[in-house]
């Protein structure tokens, strides 16, 4: 389109890991691309495309605060390439919550734009509002802080029902599993059958 071609000519898109010069939009150049580490072995009912090394983190940096949206696309289609058997039987997809004081800072959520990315291309809803954050919480180091700071951080919205339903719950990156775990138990206990889990990075604990 010559509006899109008049504007890269003005504003070249760039890679948003390195900045070096890129085709479009949305993507990265090949050098960053060829950085990231692809997950191979995933664990049952949790998938996660790349492993959270240097590359990943600037890419999602990017992504949740440098207001590269576009980027949810490239995201979305790494995580379902990585495992194309955890859509199997999904009913919905949802993403993980933030509080609406990080909504305000942020100004949108980046679990539910990844997951509005995976449903435009596998076609199934997200109800992006079946949780809910309900108190802010801090990052803590290890597992056992983490589970202790999310507890009670969430609730679930009524108006839907679920009852037999399998759930796909999307986030950007997975740690301890803490968040992810508070918030299918909250799914199950609104009836939800079986609740599995997509994420863009992985961090491996070492």
């Amino acid at each position: 389109m010559l509006s899109e071609f008049i504007l890269n000519a003005f504003f070249p898109p760039q890679c948003p890991v390195c900045r070096k010069r890129i085709r479009s939009a949305g993507l990265l150049c090949e050098e960053c691309f060829c950085g990231l580490d692809f997950v191979c072995d995933h664990m049952p009912g949790q998938v996660s495309a790349v492993v959270y090394n240097e590359v990943s983190k600037k890419l999602l940096l990017a992504f949740k605060y440098g207001d590269k949206t576009e980027l949810a696309l490239l995201m979305a289609k790494m995580m379902i390439q990585a495992d194309q058997d955890i859509f199997d039987e999904i009913d919905f997809l949802t993403g993980v919550p933030i509080h609406w004081t990080r909504m305000l800072a942020r100004k949108y959520n980046q679990a539910i734009l990844l997951a509005r990315a995976v449903s435009k291309i596998r076609c199934i809803p997200v109800y992006p509002d079946i949780l809910k954050r309900t108190k802010a919480t801090l990052k803590q180091g290890n597992g056992v802080q983490r589970f202790e700071n999310v507890k009670n951080a969430f609730s679930f919205n009524a108006r839907y029902k679920i009852a037999g339903k399998k759930v796909l719950l999307i986030d950007d990156v997975v740690t301890t599993g803490a968040t992810a775990q508070c918030c299918a138990k909250i799914l199950i206990q609104n009836g939800a059958k079986e609740v599995r889990l997509l994420t863009f990075a992985k961090a491996v604990r070492k």
